[in-house]
């Protein structure tokens, strides 16, 4: 070290006990005394939020209106020509002026991030180095590289202590590594000019963690895996957490950006671009980012699509209550046959969203049986009996078909999936379709048309893709392992989770702990039979656990048609 740093070198002699001191110690001391050096400021880097002393004061009569303790408070004084002998500027006077050198950062309390603990070290940059912050507004970090499920378009403001501002371009997650176990920090704000990456105590706390200061350690807790995070303070009295950060290539980066409205493409079972943007643009779901144009062509739906010269419509007569007018048709038979033994699929469309006045079908015989017909007068539902081979007069049930089976070859031919699991393809695409536009609605999604809640997206991921699930503790022993590769069939409606397939073991397992790769494939030529056991339920599915942040009623139960008296029945709105 050069001379100048001898009164350093003898500072930290004094003051520490060289034989116990450790390198991080050492570092973190040389830090201080370096940012000393170069900015002239005082160690500690803390803000200071003012609001005056307008109402009261305290000690020896300060307060405008009225004084506490001691002496009386002075009447209220208007300091708008008071000029400041500092700034010269009015309003204030010179001892508090905000500009004053060598005093304590401000920052405004209107701001809506507010950012505690910035500390600029341009020369020694420490990217695996996460300072624990109680004033920042939200996780941010400074290198690009860190993030996965990037949003880009994502645009906000930070205002630091020293009344300067930062500019948020993005927002993603980080995946770190802490004493060899992998985290993901979920909504990390990416501020190019950030030095320092700072971790936000108010939104570890929004995540149900607990943080727990005592005897100078900081201990962040998980309420089912316990402490999962620990670091201990440093001479600067600052809480710093080391880790080993996992960058993805820029290569890998580049293409997550730029395919992320291809991923929600695929997420929303090949919806079409158009109606992606309108749920965009209209905000009709919750939980859907930012979204540009496409830069490539599908090809999965080349392969599930097929366009056709549509029907002109010769009636605009619409139904304006719920279920006043149901329409109904028959698809199938459908080969192979599905896993749970279906050769039909009965298509609902409730084109409004009571009891059911009025039923329009083709004349199949499934709806022209005695049997069903005294059905319908029981219980007063008026019949509408198509023109022999005329399907258009059925227009809704036969276009909400073909939509159905064009999504479902699309999604089956994407991840290569067995044509025999169509009927989960179908029961997704169901619940991807009420969650999207239709002219039948405007400005809302049928979900929302029917429930009166806005549903929420967040939870949508690629069908078919692989899945990691977590194995509960009851159902291995000590040596197994705890994470089982199994493949995304959808939801389960029911318990509000996701609905997985193994395929070694041929079970359907339904489970909320679950982590996806969306962009990789299982290979079905070397594990996939046509025989599935069982269904296994997996980890706490009470109802009252909502996983996907709608309401807790599960609206599509209401709008099922028990068509089928099988166990495995599904239905469609």
């Amino acid at each position: 070290m050069t001379p100048k740093f001898d009164y350093v070198v003898c500072s930290i002699e004094e003051s520490k006990d060289t034989d116990t001191l450790t390198i991080d110690e050492l570092q973190s001391s040389l830090l201080v005394h370096e940012q000393r050096m170069s900015s002239h400021v005082e160690e500690e880097h803390a803000l200071k939020i003012t609001h005056g002393d307008q109402y009261g004061g305290r000690g020896r009569g300060r307060g405008s209106f009225g004084g506490r303790g001691r002496g009386r408070g002075r009447q209220y004084f208007n300091k708008a020509t008071v000029e400041c002998y500092n700034c010269h500027k009015l309003g204030h006077f010179k001892w508090e002026c905000p500009s004053k050198e060598n005093e304590a950062n401000y920052a405004d309390t209107q701001e809506e991030m507010l950012l505690m603990a910035y500390v600029d070290m341009n020369k020694a940059h420490r990217e695996d180095m996460w300072f624990l912050d109680s004033g920042c507004s939200n996780h941010m970090c400074g290198t690009k590289e860190y993030f996965s499920d990037f949003d880009g378009s994502f645009r906000d403001s930070v205002k630091l202590g020293n009344n300067t501002s930062m500019v948020v371009t993005g927002k993603g997650n980080v995946r770190l590594q802490v004493n060899g176990i992998a985290q993901i920090i979920t909504g990390v704000f990416y501020v190019p000019e950030l030095k320092n990456n700072l971790l936000s105590i108010g939104q570890l706390q929004e995540k149900g963690l607990t943080i727990l200061f005592q005897s100078g350690k900081c201990k962040v807790f998980h309420p089912e895996r316990g402490v999962i995070m620990e670091m201990k303070m440093s001479s600067n009295r600052m809480f710093m957490l080391h880790v080993i950060s996992q960058p993805i290539a820029s290569t890998c980066f580049n293409a997550i950006t730029e395919d992320i409205v291809h991923l929600w493409h695929c997420r929303y079972g090949h919806l079409s671009f158009k109606g992606l943007k309108t749920l965009q643009q209209k905000k009709m779901v919750n939980g859907l980012p930012q979204l540009k144009s496409p830069l490539r062509l599908c090809k999965d739906c080349l392969v599930g699509k097929q366009q056709r010269y549509s029907f002109p419509r010769k009636s605009t007569w619409r139904a304006s209550q719920i279920l006043q007018l149901v329409h109904a048709d028959i698809c199938g038979p459908i080969k192979p046959i599905s896993n749970s033994k279906k050769r039909f699929k009965i298509h609902v469309e409730k084109e409004t969203n009571s009891f059911i006045r009025a039923l329009r079908t083709d004349r199949g015989g499934e709806f022209t049986s005695q049997e069903f017909t005294n059905f319908c007068d029981v219980n007063g539902i008026q019949r509408q009996l198509t023109a022999a081979y005329t399907p258009q007069q059925n227009g809704v049930a036969e276009r909400k078909n073909r939509t159905i089976m064009n999504m479902v070859r699309s999604m089956i031919s994407e991840k290569k999936i067995p044509k025999p699991f169509w009927l989960e393809a179908v029961n997704w695409t169901v619940h991807v379709l009420n969650r999207s536009p239709t002219l039948a609605v405007q400005n809302k999604t049928p979900e929302e048309a029917w429930s009166g809640v806005k549903p929420s997206v967040e939870h949508f991921r690629v069908f078919g893709c692989i899945s990691h699930v977590h194995v509960p503790d009851n159902k291995r022993t000590k040596l197994d392992d705890k994470s089982l590769s199994c493949v995304l069939l959808g939801v389960s409606e029911g318990s509000k989770a996701y609905r997985l397939y193994d395929p070694t073991s041929q079970r359907i397992i339904i489970s909320r702990d679950v982590m996806f790769e969306e962009h990789k494939n299982w290979d079905w030529d070397k594990t996939y039979e046509k025989s599935i056991v069982c269904d296994l339920e997996w980890g706490d599915l009470e109802e009252e656990a909502t996983m996907f942040d709608e309401n807790e009623e599960g609206t599509e139960s209401d709008l099922e048609a028990d068509i089928e008296a099988e166990e495995d029945n599904f239905s469609f709105l």
